[in-house]
C-alpha cells in the first residue's frame, strides 16, 4: 500500500453494525509512500488526527485528477459503478396501534437481485409520528439487505479463492 499526502485512507468495517472509517492522509512516516500514515479522520464525531498502521481491511483512494504518473505502482485505473436501492414502505393502522413495513431491493450489474425486509410497530401509547416507524422499518430492511450482500460476498470469496470466509 502506497499513499500520497491528500489521499484518502478508507478502513472497511468487518461488522454489519459498524461503519467504514475515512480519513485524509496528512503525513507519511514510511519510505516511498508506505505506512505508517498521519491521518485526519473525517468520520462524524471523530475529527481528530492519528498515526495509522493500516490493516488488510484498508485501502487508499486517490483524489480525482491525481497524477497517476507519480505513483510507484504504475498507471492506475478508476472504475465507478452505481447500484440503486429501491425502497417500498407500507403502513397498517389498527386503532391506536400501527405497523410499518419496508422492503428494499437492489439488482447488481451481474443480475444479482436481493431484497431486504424490515418492520416497526407503534405501541398504542406512543405518539403518532409515522416518520419514526418508517425510519426504523427502512433501517431494518437495509440491515437485512446488508447481511444478504455480505453473504453473497462470502460465497464469492470462497468460490474464487477456495478459502471460506464468514461475514461477522
Amino acid at each position: 500500500m502506497r499513499a500520497q499526502v491528500g489521499d484518502r485512507l478508507v478502513i472497511e468495517s468487518q461488522r454489519a453494525d459498524a461503519h467504514r472509517r475515512t480519513g485524509v492522509v496528512t503525513g507519511i512516516r514510511g519510505s516511498g509512500g508506505e505506512p505508517p500514515y498521519q491521518v485526519h479522520w473525517l468520520d462524524a464525531g471523530q475529527g481528530h488526527d492519528a498515526l495509522v498502521y493500516p490493516g488488510p481491511d484498508a485501502h487508499i483512494e486517490h483524489p480525482p485528477g491525481a497524477d497517476a504518473g507519480t505513483s510507484t505502482e504504475g498507471a492506475q485505473m478508476h472504475t465507478t459503478k452505481r447500484w440503486n436501492v429501491d425502497v417500498l414502505i407500507s403502513e397498517e393502522n389498527e386503532g391506536e396501534a400501527a405497523r410499518t413495513w419496508a422492503e428494499v431491493g437492489m439488482v447488481a450489474d451481474d443480475g444479482t437481485a436481493l431484497r431486504g425486509h424490515g418492520m416497526a410497530r407503534k405501541h398504542p401509547m406512543d405518539m403518532d409520528v409515522p416518520e419514526i416507524g418508517e425510519e426504523l422499518a427502512v433501517s431494518r430492511a437495509l440491515s437485512d439487505l446488508s447481511r444478504q450482500l455480505r453473504q453473497v460476498a462470502a460465497e464469492d470469496i470462497n468460490d474464487n479463492t477456495g478459502t471460506p470466509w464468514r461475514p461477522t
